[in-house]
């Protein structure tokens, strides 16, 4: 019995030992089996842990869970799929970025990363290392790719940190650690293709960084377009050669097709009147006081307009193309909010005008004119937001086609609707003739930008265009009260030199017309040289913008001497055109000298005054005028009027003073001004943006509901 138990429990040894060493068999073939299986993963899958490494701050761009307590993730959550996941693809959507659109992903970095794989035979890594300070910039779009260098030295260094056994052991296992280089040899070939990169780019396309952090740590702004250097569709304003030809001859480009639009629209008006005129005195006072009364209020809206001037070149300048949309959509909406009492103050003018003019034909007449005049004015409202949308863009020469051909069918229209015989009106024909008028500009010109070129920076529409409206507001009431400022001051002189005379009317009157439509000029070089000082402050260019400023002051001189010759040589036949009263002739060809003289003051006033415009200091120009005009210039034109007798001349030499003043103000302070300021302003307006790019992604589109839909990216 004791013989049979020891020769079990040997057994029953022998059998333990058989299967242990059976266990480690399959341990071992297991063992082998999974080491082969981890050998044939790709590197870039494999991470530390969860993929949050020690050294540095990283995070890795596989799937990660939301983290609702990040700041920089709580807020910008989609609200429809994916959650409660994240990729590479959505980070930037994890940092508040609201892209959509399967162009402006990020992958193209991944392409190119996949392409270097494949060149050098090495792996790169799937990580973003992040800066060590929010304020730093990552610039992962930069030609060199510094940041995927930097990686792979700290990966090479990590990975072949250990001893050569090690490094031996781990290629017998991992077939891919036979294919990397030595250090020296791996760092001089990326070092290599960084050149080459560099090189190869300066011919093709250069990115602006695809994320930067503003200094303050808002949120990351995704760029939502490419900058071509050799692109015919956007200017690198931040690489530019500019020199004082090369700038005189772009500002002469821009400023001839605006002269020449100019100088067209103020056609219309003139043409009215002529219609009107042969029809009796009272439509032709009537028309008088309309025109007045509506200058006057369009003025309000021509001022609103003005914030374009500053914001849209900005935006273009830096890069934010569909900003410059987002910008005309948000002017409009605050012009025709706006517009509304206007209209209602049109629709009632008749009870108003009354308080004023006492003859109640006349009132009558003008408001019928007015109340028509109603349903023209959201396309004059239209027509000069998208002029100047177009502006930005450095298109000038839109205007003119489309006056070409309004400025004609204007004086065909207005004939016909007042006195052919059986479609004629009458008086209220001029406007009918007025409000087709304004409607076919801006159909005409909205067709041009859709067809022909100005689409480009158009990025769909957008709720944005309905917030931000206060900060609008304050460009908006600067560039009000410059235009206002000298429209009144004109319209008060025209109403003080009627105390004199009816003949020192009509001369006051020919010598305002002449000085209207000869500020034009100026006017044109003002807003081209507004528009490239805009455009160099968006790309970050002072120096660029001050030889602009430079340039557009010493045109304004030549723009100045011009108006003066032709009023000075041409007194005699203006003085013809105007009336055939010998009196009214000879007070004409005796005013129109002193007002060549003033045309100098007023063209550097009109430069000046857009180059502020142009640097966003709209508040400082708007005080200047208000300042001087009505505390010195017209007390001065009244003193030297009526208490010193010289009449017209006193009126002109107070008004040519005021302007005087104005011009030399505004002039030394674009000249000479605080670019440190200019610049931070124009850094708060774009960080306004980021901002509120955080708060929301707020487009149109026809499926919110897809995640993978393309949309507009806008940076406002």
């Amino acid at each position: 019995m004791a013989l049979i138990c020891s020769v079990l429990v040997q057994n029953w040894q022998e059998d333990q030992g058989l299967l242990a060493q059976g266990r480690v068999f399959w341990c071992a073939i297991m063992a082998n089996l999974l080491s082969k299986t981890l050998s044939e993963v790709h590197p870039t899958l494999r991470t530390n842990g969860m993929g949050i490494g020690n050294t540095h701050r990283r995070i890795s761009l596989g799937f990660f869970p939301v983290n609702k307590k990040n700041p920089l993730v709580r807020k910008y959550r989609k609200k429809h799929a994916r959650a409660d996941q994240r990729s590479y693809l959505s980070l930037g959507d994890d940092f508040g970025s609201s892209v959509r659109d399967s162009n402006l992903h990020l992958r193209d970095i991944i392409d190119e990363e996949e392409l270097i794989e494949q060149e050098d035979g090495g792996e790169l890594s799937r990580t973003v290392s992040l800066p060590s300070r929010v304020s730093e910039t990552l610039d992962v779009s930069s030609p060199g790719l510094d940041w995927i260098l930097q990686e792979h030295e700290r990966r090479y260094s990590s990975a072949y940190g250990s001893e050569t056994e090690e490094q031996e052991d781990q290629s017998s296992v991992n077939p891919y650690y036979s294919r990397e280089l030595e250090y020296e040899e791996f760092m001089r070939r990326l070092q290599a293709q960084k050149a080459a990169a560099e090189q190869e780019r300066t011919r093709q396309l250069r990115r602006p960084s695809y994320v930067s952090v503003t200094s303050r740590g808002s949120i990351p702004m995704i760029y939502q377009r490419y900058r071509s250097v050799d692109s015919e569709d956007y200017e690198d304003f931040a690489h530019e050669t500019v020199t004082v030809k090369s700038e005189a001859k772009v500002l002469a480009s821009y400023s001839i097709p605006l002269m020449i639009t100019f100088l067209l629209e103020q056609i219309f008006p003139m043409v009215c009147s002529l219609t009107v005129g042969h029809l009796g005195k009272n439509e032709l006072a009537a028309v008088s006081l309309a025109s007045m009364t509506s200058n006057i209020t369009l003025a309000i809206f021509a001022g609103i307009a003005t914030s374009l001037d500053t914001l849209c070149p900005q935006a273009y300048g830096s890069g934010r193309y569909c900003s410059v949309g987002v910008h005309l959509q948000r002017c409009i909406a605050f012009s025709m909010v706006i517009y509304i009492p206007f209209a209602m103050f049109w629709f009632k003018s008749e009870s108003f005008l009354a308080l004023v003019v006492p003859e109640k034909e006349l009132v009558a007449l003008t408001a019928k004119f007015l109340r028509v005049l109603i349903l023209g004015a959201p396309a004059y409202i239209l027509f000069e937001n998208l002029k100047r949308f177009l502006q930005a863009q450095g298109i000038f020469d839109a205007g003119i086609y489309v006056l070409a051909i309004c400025a004609p069918s204007n004086v065909f229209v207005s004939y016909t609707l007042v006195w052919n015989k059986y479609i004629g009106v009458g008086f209220i024909g001029s406007a009918i003739a007025v409000v087709i008028n304004f409607w076919l500009m801006f159909i005409l010109l909205l067709l041009y930008t859709i067809f022909i070129n100005g689409k480009k920076c158009w990025g769909g529409f957008t709720r944005k265009a309905l917030t931000h409206w206060r900060d609008l507001s304050h460009l908006a009431i600067s560039g009000i009260i410059m235009l206002e400022a000298e429209e009144l001051s004109y319209e008060i002189l025209t109403l003080f030199s009627a105390y004199f005379g009816t003949s020192y009317l009509a001369a006051q009157s020919t010598a305002s017309t002449m000085s209207a439509l000869l500020y034009m000029i100026p006017f044109a070089i003002g807003i081209a040289t507004s528009t490239r000082i805009a455009n160099f402050i968006g790309s970050k260019r002072p120096e660029c913008a001050h030889l602009s400023a430079k340039i557009g002051i010493g045109y304004s001189a030549i723009g100045g001497l011009t108006n003066c010759c032709i009023l000075i040589f041409g007194r005699r036949p203006i003085a013809n055109l105007f009336s055939k009263d010998e009196e009214v002739i000879s007070l004409i060809i005796k005013i129109l000298p002193l007002v060549a003289i003033v045309q100098n003051f007023d063209a550097l006033n009109a430069v000046a005054g857009a180059c502020l415009r142009g640097q966003g200091m709209q508040a400082f120009g708007s005080i200047v005028n208000l300042v001087v005009y009505y505390l010195f210039a017209i007390p001065v034109a009244l003193i030297l009027g009526y208490i010193i007798d010289w009449k017209l001349y006193g009126l002109w030499i107070g008004i040519g003073l005021g302007m005087l003043a104005i011009g030399v103000i505004e002039a030394y302070y674009v000249l000479f001004p605080n670019w440190d300021a200019i610049m931070n302003y124009a850094e708060v307006l774009k960080e306004t943006e980021d901002d509120e790019d955080s708060d929301t992604n707020s487009y149109f589109t026809d499926s919110d509901d897809d995640p993978d839909e393309d949309t507009h990216l806008l940076a406002r």
